[in-house]
């Protein structure tokens, strides 16, 4: 069978969507989907570790790779370090054969006086060279070379404190560019040219240092506040610290600078192609000598301006999303984001941009973080808003393509309200009042948090399953504590089934908008359902047994008018409306206080079956209410042929016609009003009548057939 399994899920057609469509389909119940599962999972584990086995068999040739691979990373930062010194070195040739003509004095002139503009230009260069060389340390950081212009600046080690309580966490490197600040992890147990590896990349407009004065053992601390996160760092001596905070002040005035200086170079550069463009299309003008527009000789007509880099409200955009997650503006930061995708998808494909699009998922990044947070249960976060409160959150991870991590944020935020609610509960009174508002707080709450979860993903149906997981695991709790509750030895058969009762007719309730757990609910509570029915019938059973021992067949007489008419009234209240027939005279009745007793306690556990009656539960149930009835006859017939009774044989038959003609007739007619169909084995009872009344049996009363009795009512007949 596992074989058969794996070929399916290996074959070269398999999809997973239909396998589990007809796996679905072809399952009656959830016990065969959760068996399926268990054998994907046992395959997966058997596959996990067959993957082991191939790593420690192949375990020496795999560190061989690892140091082949990392030999080759370094060879090829080594041959790109070549690559870029010969790109200035020939850069540097080709400004000296194209700088024009010169006086005689040029060259001594220029030795005198140096450009700075080329000093700088020679400086970036070299800073740009030493750029290469030091990232040949690190692991992980060849996207950090795809800016052209992009150079070192500063550099160090430094110690990551915890800002908390200032205790050492790692060592890292620090390297302050151009337009960034990258942080790289200490390789402890890495030996050879790679010492660092690749942390993070945060662009220099959103990093701000600041001083930390020194207190106990924290010396030479500065802090680092990246929006929205806070890191700490320990220089090795107050200098170097000193170095960072101006290096990095000074860097970021520096790039400002630059940026405006590109900026109006751009513009300048536009101002003038525009001006040529005009100039052209009037000289075009001039030689139509007709005065006519004509698009064929005007090719400038539907140029479109040249490129400019990116417009301002894309260079503004890191800055605007920050504002926006500040003022917890989340609807403006996810239209940001979409408008910043939008256009870096159309956009070309450069380094620039590249690094562009880095910076804005950064944002995206701390813009997620923050929207998990708002669903993120914690003790010190309010619960009372209700299913609305995570719909703004969920909304927006949702449009941020965070679907699988919003649908589980929003299913444990509910999941916590409900805890909180049912904590909230107290067992005051009786049990069928705790049930009641149980039942009303759990349903409630699982109705509110569907309907929610159908406008929040309505979108995403593949997050349907996962809801239907959690509603199914927070069934069970329910039923945990449903059945703390209600199924002790305190409680009554009625006091349980009206509780049971009422939480099945809850969560049919479910089942109006396409949630159906009553399935689920009926097999957590099956078994102590099962063992209360079987308690009944038992009990019921062993008190006709006892009564029967003490039973004299007298006849009921009362003192005086008003016992009688109490007890007539009684018996209307059960259901029995044609008690006046038994009267035999003022203050007498023709039935004895053991059928009396028996017509009670039988109805009453009939319309307990009734509330317990599920298809799981329906065979017990039938094969113990025909028990029960069948042991009272039992005892009737018995009755007739003990010589002891031999002159209350008329009210023994009395009584007989008594329980077939009232109490069964009205057992089944209630049976069948509220199942829908007839009670299978009750009916056949009525063939007994000719033995216990010495009356013929009418055909409405009698079966066509021999009565089928099962193997536990053969035990009392």
């Amino acid at each position: 069978m596992a074989d058969l399994l794996e070929k399916k899920l290996t074959a070269e057609d398999y999809n997973a969507e239909r396998y589990v469509l007809r796996l679905s389909q072809n399952s009656v119940g959830d016990h065969e989907l959760q068996q399926q599962r268990k054998k994907i999972q046992q395959l997966a584990e058997k596959t996990n570790a067959q993957l082991k086995r191939n790593v420690y068999m192949n375990y020496m040739q795999f560190i061989d790779t690892a140091k082949e691979i990392s030999y080759l990373e370094s060879e090829m930062y080594q041959l790109s370090h070549l690559i870029t010194e010969q790109k200035s070195l020939l850069t540097s040739l080709l400004e000296l054969s194209i700088t024009g003509e010169r006086g005689p004095g040029s060259a001594a002139q220029e030795m005198i006086e140096v450009n700075p503009q080329e000093l700088k230009r020679m400086q970036n260069r070299e800073n740009r060279k030493k750029l290469t060389g030091l990232l040949e340390k690190i692991e992980g950081c060849s996207h950090v070379m795809e800016v052209e212009d992009r150079c070192l600046v500063f550099d160090g080690d430094l110690v990551e404190l915890n800002q908390d309580d200032y205790t050492a966490m790692q060592r890292i490197h620090a390297y302050l560019l151009n337009d960034s600040l990258m942080i790289a992890s200490w390789l402890s147990d890495r030996r050879g040219p790679v010492r660092y590896k690749f942390e993070v990349l945060y662009p220099l407009d959103q990093v701000l240092p600041v001083n930390i004065k020194d207190r106990g053992n924290t010396k030479n601390a500065f802090k680092v506040l990246i929006f929205p996160d806070t890191r700490v760092f320990m220089a090795p001596t107050a200098k170097s610290k000193q170095d960072w905070l101006d290096e990095i002040e000074r860097t970021k005035a520096n790039k400002v600078t630059v940026d405006k200086q590109n900026v109006e170079r751009a513009q300048q550069q536009h101002q003038r192609e525009r001006q040529v463009s005009l100039s052209k299309e009037d000289s075009l003008e001039s030689t139509n000598p007709f005065g006519e527009d004509d698009d064929s000789l005007n090719p400038f007509m539907e140029a479109q301006p040249p490129s400019l880099g990116p417009p301002e409200w894309v260079l503004e955009l890191p800055e605007d999303l920050d504002e926006a997650i500040a003022q917890r503006d989340f609807e403006k930061a996810v239209k940001l984001v979409d408008s910043g995708r939008e256009y870096f998808d159309s956009s070309p494909k450069t380094p620039a941009y590249s690094e562009m699009r880095r910076a804005l998922e950064s944002r995206v990044k701390s813009l997620v973080e923050v929207l998990q947070a708002e669903l993120r249960v914690t003790p010190d976060r309010s619960l009372q808003g209700g299913p609305r409160a995570a719909r703004r959150a969920t909304t927006l991870l949702v449009k941020l393509n965070k679907s699988s991590q919003a649908c589980e944020l929003f299913l444990g935020h509910r999941g916590g309200i409900l805890k909180a609610g049912l904590k909230r509960l107290r067992l005051e009174g009786k049990t069928v009042l705790y049930v009641r508002q149980l039942c009303s707080i759990f349903f409630h709450n699982l109705l509110e948090t569907a309907r929610e979860f159908t406008k929040a993903f309505f979108s995403n149906p593949s997050c349907t399953s996962a809801f239907v997981v959690w509603a199914h695991g927070e069934v069970n709790n329910f039923a945990s504590m449903f059945s703390r509750h209600v199924f002790t030895t305190q409680s009554a058969l009625t006091t349980v089934a009206e509780c049971v009762r009422r939480a099945d007719r809850h969560c049919q309730q479910l089942a109006d908008i396409g949630l159906d757990l009553t399935f689920a609910l009926h097999i957590l509570l099956l078994r102590d359902v099962e063992k209360w029915i079987c308690d009944g019938r038992d009990k019921l059973v062993e008190a006709v047994k006892l009564r029967g021992q003490e039973d004299t067949w007298k006849t009921l007489k009362y003192e005086n008018k008003e016992q009688l008419n109490k007890f007539i009234e009684d018996m209307n209240d059960i259901g029995i409306a044609s008690i006046e027939k038994y009267v035999m005279d003022d203050l007498c009745v023709g039935l004895t206080d053991n059928t009396v007793q028996f017509s009670r306690a039988f109805l009453s556990y009939l319309e307990d079956m009734l509330r317990l009656f599920w298809p799981e539960t329906e065979r017990l149930i039938n094969e113990s209410l025909t028990a029960i009835f069948s042991a009272q006859l039992r005892h009737c017939q018995v009755s007739l042929t003990e010589p002891l009774f031999k002159n209350e044989v008329p009210a023994i038959r009395r009584n007989s016609a008594f329980l077939l003609d009232v109490i069964l007739t009205l057992g089944e007619h209630r049976y069948a009003e509220e199942v829908g169909h007839t009670h299978p084995s009750l009916p056949s009872l009525h063939a007994l009548r000719p033995a216990l009344t010495g009356e013929a049996t009418s055909a409405s009363t009698t079966s066509s057939s021999a009565p089928t009795i099962s193997k536990y009512e053969s035990n009392f007949i």
